[in-house]
């Protein structure tokens, strides 16, 4: 089926530059555009209750028939029956202030429901809709169903809009349409909903033209419980028969059977080759459409999405002789920095996609095994650099845009589901921001940074740069390209020896590289084609260098950082600095390496805080970053010192922090680089003071809280205030940390 799109009719504002600091992103954002409603229509006027705040938006209301109400609709995601002395079964009504054309007034619903896996177990449930005829909703494709996203868990309201939005103007065929919209049912007020298409092979919705054409969904989450599902045989990965022209009944017969069955062997060949050591580029791409899923890829990896590897993840195949398409696109409500941990893709510096499954232990991991291939890296770069950038780089004016139209909205939703300042729904430990403003202006400030990080390592002609690590009691694994994690963490195995490799691209020039070794320290530099270390030894490697030469040198920045023994993810480095540690005798378990195009353009403003717990009976554990967690608790552990720097690319300073520890009392304060408490002396940690300096200090304040013994999570504090406490003998279990911008 040929490549498809349709205009989501998304709203547009003005272009701004991406450096934006935060604190002026507040002030802009709060701004409410004011909208002039044409006079209402008599459906207009239907629709509205008195319960209905005036936002601005569409209020779609419904109403349910007599005996029914939202506690029997939220009870469970079955149908809200028909009776048969009643019809119809609910009435919708629809008035658009700024667009009467699109009102309609008592139109019959034909069944309402819950719907979602685990969205529809929060407080503000999502629904899906079904007209008795097919309806146009605010100017979209006519359709019977409709799907109502609450978007609770999103502080934002925005993001699965904003991903819906860019799939379309990536291309992707039958991305979901969607609108914001007021949801009124029973006369009362639900809050802002995004009013979407569904993900179906139906008319105006994913069309194929084959009667056997099916769509398959990625779903380790939830798949086993579905009639219709297959193991693949390499990655282990549940799929499941979702749609298909006709209806999923045909499955066990005619075209539909057939195209199901050959289309399972098919992807079972795909992943043969896929996972090869040395795989077949001209038997992958016979198998799949690659041009859909690099657009898909670049969807999932703009937005950070961890459901890329575990559910919601769709794929079709317009009958037997077709191709595997990826898409259509769904489910972004942890996307775009919203589970704010490493894993879950907070860092909007971090290469996602790619190393979803390694950072979370799970999931199916197709797009990162098809970057192990040059042709697939060539392809990506060349798309991103002449089509997706600049859709990417749009995306803060976007938010822009929809921050003035939703405004209002936001106001009186969060007014309903008051969760702003209180845990998030999806991070453990993290908080959602004290105002709306504050969370869309780190929503766009995270997407800011992933802008000008994607256009840094995605140029068409950028040279390939390869790896691979020879692991402790596992030997070489497979190549990996520049982005890719290598190596293993979690099982206490040492990388012995890394094979890199730089080739292709315009720019002379090449790469050297030397590794510190256990008994052997430093080795010389080696150039091009280099394998550090050793195999058949048993050492470790401890520390690595990297550095391009040439002109190479001079267009790109070579990055790289390392997993170390008892440490974790150490910063990143770049052009020749040290990774790893020397004189420490601590093993390299992983590495990550990726090659950046240097940029001439000023720098988009990142300022974060980073820090990583000293835990009794545990020792040093992973660094965190910005309000996440870092200790333990429920398991009664100490913390015996905590090691934190904040840093900005845009502004000096740092920070300066003291701790109080049992049988010390109050220690001297330290700055960037040290840490504070006690290693290997058994003393508790129970109290910090934290301050930021420099012109950090100027535009930001440091808030953060403890996880007192006995006590539980405190109260946050700021700027050199006492979180824990003294003279109690309680000791600190965990904390979080997190920078917030004044003004």
């Amino acid at each position: 089926m040929p490549r498809t799109s349709r205009n989501p009719g998304a709203l547009t504002a003005s272009p701004k530059t991406l450096r934006s600091a935060a604190v002026a992103l507040v002030a802009v954002i709060g701004l409410v555009l004011p909208v002039d409603a044409p006079a209402a229509s008599a459906a207009n006027r239907s629709a509205q209750t008195a319960s209905t705040p005036a936002t601005g938006l569409p209020t779609l209301s419904i109403q349910l028939p007599a005996g029914y109400d939202l506690s029997v609709l939220n009870a469970s995601k079955d149908d809200v029956p028909r009776d048969p002395d009643v019809e119809p079964l609910s009435t919708a009504s629809l008035a658009d202030p700024t667009n009467p054309a699109h009102d309609f007034a008592g139109l019959a619903v034909e069944e309402i429901k819950g719907r979602g896996n685990f969205t529809f177990t929060l407080d503000k449930k999502p629904y899906q809709i079904e007209f008795e005829d097919a309806t146009s909703v605010l100017g979209m494709a006519p359709a019977k169903t409709w799907i109502l996203l609450a978007n609770h868990a999103d502080p934002s309201l925005m993001r699965n809009k904003l991903a819906f939005d860019l799939a379309a103007e990536f291309g992707l065929a039958a991305t979901p349409d969607s609108r914001f919209v007021e949801l009124v049912i029973n006369g009362e007020h639900l809050g802002s909903f995004l009013v979407s298409e569904k993900v179906e092979v139906k008319a105006n919705r994913l069309e194929m033209s084959d009667p056997g054409g099916i769509m398959l969904e990625l779903d380790n989450s939830y798949g086993q419980a579905e009639d219709h599902r297959f193991l693949t045989r390499t990655s282990r990965s549940t799929f499941v028969l979702k749609d298909a022209v006709g209806g999923v009944d045909d499955v066990l017969s005619g075209p539909v059977a057939a195209n199901y069955d050959s289309l399972r062997a098919d992807i079972d060949l795909f992943e043969s080759e896929l996972y090869a050591p040395d795989p077949d580029w001209t038997v992958i791409s016979s198998i799949i459409d690659v041009d859909s899923f690099l657009r898909y890829y670049f969807v999932a990896e703009t937005a950070s999405n961890p459901d890329v590897i575990l559910s919601s993840v769709f794929f079709y195949r317009d009958g037997v002789d077709g191709l595997i398409h990826a898409g259509p696109v769904w489910d972004f409500d942890l996307a775009f920095g919203a589970y704010e941990t490493v894993e879950g893709g907070a860092d909007p510096r971090q290469d996602y996609v790619k190393n979803a499954r390694f950072l979370r232990n799970a999931g199916n991991d197709w797009f990162a095994q098809l970057f192990r291939n040059d042709e697939f890296v060539a392809a990506a770069n060349a798309l991103y650099d002449s089509e997706l950038r600049p859709i990417v780089d749009g995306m803060p004016a976007k938010i822009d845009g929809y921050a003035g139209l939703i405004g209002q909205s936001a106001a009186a939703n969060f007014g309903r589901w008051n969760v702003l300042g209180q845990p998030a729904v999806f991070t453990d430990g993290g908080r959602v921001a004290d105002t709306w403003q504050q969370e869309v202006a780190s929503l766009r400030e995270w997407i800011s940074v992933r802008a000008t990080h994607l256009a840094a390592k995605h140029r068409a002609g950028m040279p390939v740069l390869t790896y691979a690590t020879h692991v402790k009691a596992v030997g070489w694994q497979p190549t990996r390209t520049s982005g890719h994690m290598a190596g293993t963490v979690g099982r206490g195995l040492q990388v012995e020896a890394i094979d890199l490799s730089l080739s292709g691209g315009a720019v002379a020039g090449g790469l050297e590289a030397r590794a510190h070794v256990q008994a052997s320290g430093w080795g010389a530099w080696q150039n091009q084609d280099a394998t550090l270390g050793t195999t058949g030894l048993g050492r470790r490697v401890e520390a690595m260098q990297l550095r391009l030469t040439g002109d190479l040198a001079a267009a790109y920045d070579i990055s790289y950082r390392v997993h170390v023994q008892g440490i974790g993810w150490m910063d990143w480095v770049e052009n020749g600095l040290i990774a790893g540690t020397t004189g420490r005798g601590l093993q390299i378990e992983a590495v990550q390496l990726r090659l950046l195009e240097k940029s001439a353009e000023a720098p988009v403003e990142a300022s974060v805080i980073s820090y990583s717990a000293h835990v009794s009976a545990v020792g040093w554990m992973p660094g965190v970053q910005g309000g996440a967690e870092a200790g333990t608790t429920g398991r009664g552990l100490a913390m015996e010192a905590l090691r934190a720097d904040a840093s900005s690319n845009l502004y000096t300073g740092g920070i300066s922090y003291r701790a109080h520890v049992s049988s010390l009392g109050w220690m001297p304060p330290v700055g960037p680089g040290g840490y504070i408490g006690t290693e290997g002396r058994g003393l508790d940690l129970e109290a910090v003071e934290i301050s930021l300096t420099g012109e950090l200090a100027e535009r930001y304040s440091v808030r953060y809280s403890a996880h007192v013994q006995g006590v539980g999570w405190m109260a946050p504090v700021t700027d050199g205030a006492v979180a824990g406490t003294t003279g109690q003998a309680r000791h600190i279990e965990a904390i979080r940390i997190e920078l917030v911008p004044k003004g």
